[in-house]
């Protein structure tokens, strides 16, 4: 051990200065070489999605032997949740090609933490963990690094502390030598072997948002298989850096009247008093409402028609918020990208006189048909390796009147594993979906209150899910600056599918629950407190945090439920929203057409012995397209402080990247 502890403490003398190389994810998710990390961490609202192929080393004496018999695969999601911190989610299996069994089926947490109070002009130092929590800890190992960068090379050096012999456990050393931008040739000693690994990757851009797409072939001294990694990874935060550009003439609105034939619906306008008044639903930009908002100020500022301008937003016809600029200012915005306080004042929303006013572009009686995937996957459970279930949801609505929806929702299962299947173990996560069929047929009503605060409310009744029936209350109340708010929850429901869910065979279901949501705005997150009993008949709290990257977010859930016969649970849960498709709806005479997010839940449910375990009907809630929560307030982030915080997009949206 003596000789390899100075050879790579040589290693890492080779770097003196400076810094210019890239960092790419490992076989392990972190960033790193192959086994072992570095001492970079993800960056903030970055994802990346990791498939590997090789096999662990858990025989100590002889890794070429228990390697040959055994094949195994891994599946990562890493991300840069947190400023510093990045977080990992593992999924791995592994068999035993001699005896047709599984010698590995393990769900991994992995996180690392770069310190921030070191300057990274001398070096940079991160520690972290693998493998934490759970029963089953095959990699379970704590390590700090520390890495130091010349031009192309990085050197690192770590030491681990593991606990089990697949872990990292002692010194570890590794060199990265980067001599194109898309190349990148690494050798570590990972504390048991020496690897040795080539990387490729290749940057495109979709959407606007850089997307790397990477390869990873590794080998070792101790034995000459090769295994493979292949990954993809995409920037999905927006940074407030003021960019010199152009307008985007070819698709902004050129005057007012462009503008009232860009796609937005029930507008109405006047100019009076040196004043522009301008009402507007956005029924054109598919996933943030920010970017409607960002055309009409934009548009209305440089038309130059008056010194002030005030615009009401509306949603379902309903006047939401009113937001009034002074015209050279907000042009001075446009021009700098310089957000200056006080730029947007939100003052209560006025309609304008109906008789000398008429509504143009009305969206009443005019049909959307949402288009979106419905996905559920479940690894290495208890029951099952890898089951899952792929539907597509088709969902017709129309606006019948002022807050009134009326919308059907169209389930077409495209692909499903036998636990999925009529009577499965895991049937209960899309309640037996396994045929054509409609799932939900709602009537939703939304009323405010005119307030020195804002009072939302919506009711609903219908069917909610298959064979699920009943009515739903929602109402918030929050100031007016949407920092604060207080939701209120109550259903009554029918259940006609799971009616022998517990002893008392009772086909009734009931929410009652009370939330207060924070919104933290140098994080763009929300953070809600959640209280009551869930749809299933389990009680309890649950937290959340939900963070806003661009278009897509990322919300941590972590409860503790109790039922009466099911028992007392922690639960902690994890979920992805992924805008797909065009940001713009197909708009014709007739029809609208648009797509929705990809959603992506991961759930634990912690036992008090630390394992983790399938239980169904925890933390479940009523869910459509047409809840406060995601209708009415843009899935609860359409709000002044988040407009004021995001305020970059309103110039972004106006020019050319």
């Amino acid at each position: 051990m003596i000789y390899r502890t100075l050879l790579v403490l040589g290693i890492y003398s080779m770097a003196l200065s400076g810094e210019g190389i890239q960092s790419f994810p490992s076989f392990q998710g972190f960033e790193g070489v192959v086994n072992t990390p570095n001492s970079e961490v993800i960056k903030e609202g970055e994802f990346q999605f990791l498939y590997t192929n090789q096999v662990e080393n858990f025989a100590p004496s002889s890794s070429l032997a228990f390697r040959n018999n055994k094949e195994q695969e891994s599946y990562f999601l890493n991300m840069g949740f947190l400023p510093n911190l990045d977080f990992s989610l593992r999924y791995s299996h592994g068999t035993d090609k001699r005896v047709n069994r599984d010698y590995l089926s393990d769900r991994i947490i992995n996180f690392k933490y770069q310190l921030p109070f070191i300057s990274n002009d001398i070096i940079k130092v991160a520690f972290g963990m693998q493998d934490v929590g759970g029963r089953a800890q095959h990699l379970n190992s704590k390590y700090i690094v520390a890495s130091k960068s010349l031009n192309n090379f990085r050197a690192n050096l770590g030491f681990a502390q593991g606990e089990q012999e697949g872990a990292l456990d002692g010194t570890f050393g590794s060199l990265e030598y980067q001599p194109l931008s898309w190349l990148q040739i690494a050798g570590e000693y990972d504390t048991k072997e020496w690897n040795g690994i080539i990387k490729y990757q290749y940057t495109t851009s979709i959407a606007n948002k850089r997307l790397n797409l990477g390869l990873m072939a590794k080998s070792s001294l101790d034995y000459n298989d090769v295994y493979l990694g292949v990954y993809t990874d995409i920037l999905f935060k927006d940074y407030k850096v003021p960019s010199i550009s152009k307008v985007n003439k070819k698709v902004i609105p050129s005057s007012i009247k462009a503008l009232k034939e860009f796609g937005f619906s029930n507008i109405k306008s006047e100019i009076r008093d040196d004043t522009i008044f301008f009402e507007y639903e956005n029924t054109l930009y598919v996933y943030n409402d920010i970017d409607a908002l960002g055309i009409v100020l934009g548009t209305l500022a440089m038309s130059d028609k008056a010194s002030t301008i005030e615009v009401t937003i509306k949603r379902g016809d309903i006047a939401q918020y009113g937001v009034k600029v002074v015209t050279k200012a907000y042009k001075e915005f446009l021009k700098t990208g310089k957000y200056k306080e006080g730029l947007l004042e939100f003052i209560s929303s006025q309609n304008l006189n109906a008789s000398t006013n008429r509504v143009e572009y009305s969206d009443r009686f005019k049909p959307t048909l949402t288009i979106q995937p419905d996905f559920v996957l479940v690894d290495g459970s208890e029951y099952g390796h890898m089951d899952y279930t792929l539907a597509m949801q088709t969902e017709l609505s129309m606006r019948l009147a002022k807050g009134t929806f009326i919308s059907a929702n169209y389930n077409i299962p495209l692909s499903l594993t036998d636990n999925f299947k009529e009577h499965g173990i895991f049937d209960y996560r899309n309640r037996n979906k396994t045929t054509s069929g409609f799932d939900q047929v709602l009537l939703s009503q939304f009323f405010q209150f005119n307030l020195p605060y804002r009072w939302i409310n919506l009711i609903q009744v219908g069917q909610f899910d298959k064979e699920l029936t009943g009515l739903s209350v929602e109402s918030q109340i929050s100031d007016l600056s949407g920092k604060h708010a207080l939701l209120f929850k109550a259903s009554s429901l029918e259940d006609n599918l799971y009616n022998q869910m517990d002893l008392y065979f009772d086909k009734k279901r009931e929410e009652k629950l009370i939330s207060y949501r924070y919104y933290w705005d140098s994080l763009n997150s929300n953070v809600k407190i959640t209280a009551g009993e869930f749809l299933y008949g389990d009680r309890g709290v649950s937290i959340s945090l939900k963070r806003y990257f661009s278009d897509m977010s990322v919300q941590f859930d972590i409860a503790q439920t109790e039922h009466n016969f099911k028992g007392s649970h922690k639960v902690g849960k994890l979920t992805l929203s992924i805008p797909l498709g065009s940001n713009k709806r197909f708009k014709s005479r007739y029809l609208d057409v648009k797509g929705d997010y990809l959603t992506y839940n991961r759930r634990k449910t912690i036992t008090t012995d630390g394992s983790n375990i399938s239980q169904p009907h925890h933390l479940k809630e009523v869910k459509n397209n047409f809840t406060l929560e995601k209708y009415y307030l843009n899935n609860d982030r359409f709000t002044p402080v988040y407009i004021k915080e995001n305020a970059h997009r309103l110039r972004d949206i106006m020019f050319l990247k």
